[in-house]
């Protein structure tokens, strides 16, 4: 996983910058290395590539890495001790496992008991599957459906993927708007953004320099390689990261359908009817989004904040488009959009009606936040708790807005460059990956110590190098044995209640189930276990007492289908009473551990203190004297 995104980098790119670097990794997390030594090795890849002390370096002072001393080095190997690098032995898809290339193009389907994938290959096809099965859903990256079907165990039997069908592919740009296929890559869409930003007038760019920024930190790289934008419209999720941009920007979008043709709708006010749902109907298709280009008096931005920076979801994002009487800070119309403060994206409408006719100023961000206060008050009952943080987080991601645009502003001359205090300029920025500056310097030994000799030498990681090869074996890359089954648990869904019932039944009627075990399978005995005091059980024995302990087990002979039927085994339970969550509650019930305190002994102390021969006592103060 590490290995694998520098891999394609460097394919991808002979002298990558730092800042590809940083995008590249966005979507690893790393828990047992840091990320220092893996981006010191990376970045020697790099154009910027230099020691980590900068002008401080040693070569540069001519001295050797450590400040003159002989005995450190700042090298764990020598590129001699490896193959030399030879781009003709690059690995590439093996040209003899490829049957036909005429499968690439041709429209397939795949079927299984339960489920039907289409890859249509003309609009007329795909139009007709949407008005056949109107609750298909559409696959592109499969970076939300993969996650349903996984983990939430959702089933859809109508899959389609229309990533064949030129329409949905296409990218083109007209003298107002570009426009982008609902199934253009966001990595694609960031590719073109950035492109028509450098060579834009930058009063046109406005809403695609504030896209570029939202994509930045839009999932990890891994997954805007494969996502499409029209999926994240679509899916409608309220903390969306682009879609309070795209709602306050009123993009508009084209939809088709067998029946009714191609239609425009907008995005903004009504465009989302409930908790992922939207007015596009169900045997509709989106095809396409259009990015308006933004006029000089007109300024787009947006904000989102998260728990960590890369590759997380938004507490709370924002996005303000507001267009100004031309020349003047007056507000001539305005659209506010926040994700995570309801069940769908939402605008301030009362917000934005306050402040049309009103300057750009310290006043009318007083108002503001009292009015976004009240727009946007957020139930108790939220999902994530916290409620008092996201309504904090509106009125300082309107402020943040607030300053990146009177920033503008006052630069262009049509505020005065007083306007905002010079201490508060800083809060519009956005947050800059520092400079990597890190140096590791290794001790020298001498070039007669014995290989088997570890002292002061820098050891690799037994296992580092096999890992970075892909040789390590892992359990899943064991060749599957000869009437091998897989075990999946059946888990209780209380914290405390008795069993009334168990059946297994409608499980063991698939095919390839093999067998369940339960409780009942093992003698008393059997079922305990325990490191010391065998007080456990290995599956619940009438009773559960945690949520998710292991009730029983399914035998089957995949995966998948043990987890299924996991899922298909029926428990039935009756509530304990009382509830204890609290200390006081244990209390009031005396509910206590039994038995305790536990000693053990062994032997006689006071008697082999009488016995020995000599008895040596210490004494020592405390407090540091």
């Amino acid at each position: 996983g590490i290995v694998m995104p520098m891999y394609a980098l460097v394919r991808n790119a002979a002298k990558p910058s730092m800042r590809d670097l940083e995008v590249a990794f966005q979507g690893n997390l790393c828990r047992c290395t840091g990320y220092r030594p893996i981006l010191e090795g990376y970045k020697t890849f790099t154009k910027e590539f230099a020691c980590g002390m900068g002008d401080k370096c040693c070569k540069i002072k001519g001295k050797e890495c450590g400040g003159g001393a002989n005995n450190t080095d700042d090298k764990l190997f020598t590129r001699t001790s490896f193959q030399p690098f030879d781009p003709s032995q690059e690995p590439i898809f093996p040209p003899e496992l490829q049957l036909t290339a005429a499968y690439d193009e041709a429209s397939l389907v795949f079927r299984s008991d339960r489920v039907t994938w289409y890859r249509p290959t003309r609009l007329e096809e795909l139009l007709q599957l949407k008005a056949d099965h109107p609750q298909a859903k559409l696959i592109v990256g499969n970076t939300e459906v993969g996650v349903e079907v996984k983990f939430k165990h959702f089933l859809y039997p109508v899959l389609i993927n229309p990533v064949k069908v030129p329409e949905l592919l296409e990218v083109c740009e007209t003298e107002d708007s570009i426009y982008f296929g609902a199934a253009v890559s966001l990595m694609d869409i960031d590719a073109y953004l950035r492109k028509r930003i450098e060579e834009m007038p930058e009063t046109q760019t406005r809403l695609f320099q504030s896209t570029v920024d939202m994509l930045h930190y839009f999932a990890g790289k891994q997954i805007r390689n494969v996502a499409c934008l029209g999926g994240n419209i679509m899916t409608g999720s309220p903390i969306s990261d682009m879609n309070p941009v795209l709602t306050a920007a009123g993009v508009r979008l084209e939809v088709a359908s067998r029946a009714g043709g191609r239609r425009s709708v907008h995005m903004g006010t009504g465009f989302f009817t409930g908790y992922r749902r939207n007015i596009i109907e169900a045997h509709e298709t989106l095809l396409g989004i259009h990015f308006q280009k933004t006029t000089p008096d007109q300024h787009v931005v947006a904000f989102k904040q998260a728990r960590r920076r890369d590759d997380d979801i938004a507490i709370v994002n924002s996005a303000v488009n507001v267009n100004f009487k031309p020349g003047t800070n007056v507000v001539k119309s305005i659209a506010i959009a926040f994700g995570g403060m309801a069940p769908t994206t939402v605008l301030a409408p009362n917000t934005s009606k306050l402040m049309v006719g009103q300057p750009w100023n310290h006043a009318l961000v007083e108002r503001v936040a009292e009015s976004l206060c009240q727009e946007l008050p957020l139930d108790a009952s939220a999902p994530g708790g916290m409620i008092a943080y996201p309504r904090a987080l509106v009125v300082s991601l309107f402020f943040k807005s607030y300053l990146s645009i009177s920033r503008k502003l006052c630069d262009a001359g049509i505020m005065p460059p007083d306007a905002v205090p010079q201490k508060d300029l800083s809060g519009a920025d956005k947050f800059h990956t520092p400079t990597l500056r890190s140096s590791q310097l290794f001790e020298r030994v001498a070039s007669n110590q014995a290989n088997h000799d570890p002292i002061g030498k820098p050891k690799v990681h037994a296992s580092a190098l096999k890992q970075a090869t892909g040789e390590a074996i892992y359990t899943d890359d064991i060749p599957r044995m000869d009437g091998e089954l897989y075990l999946a648990f059946v888990l209780s869904t209380k914290a405390h209640a008795k069993i009334t019932k168990l059946d297994a039944s409608e499980a063991l009627a698939l095919e390839g189930v093999e067998a369940f075990f339960s409780a009942q399978d093992l003698t008393e005995h059997q079922n305990e276990v325990g490191p010391v005091f065998h007080d456990a059980h290995v599956f619940a024995n009438g009773e559960v007492h945690c949520y998710g302990q292991i009730i029983g087990a399914i035998a089957a002979a995949n995966q998948t289908l043990a987890q299924r039927a996991a899922r298909l085994v029926s428990v039935e339970y009756t509530e304990l009473q009382p509830v204890i969550v609290t200390i006081e509650q244990a209390i009031e019930h005396k509910s206590y551990f039994p038995d305790y305190p536990r000693f053990l002994t062994k032997g006689d102390v006071e008697k082999a203190f009488a016995e020995a021969d000599h008895a040596i006592e210490s004494s020592c103060r405390m407090g540091g004297q």
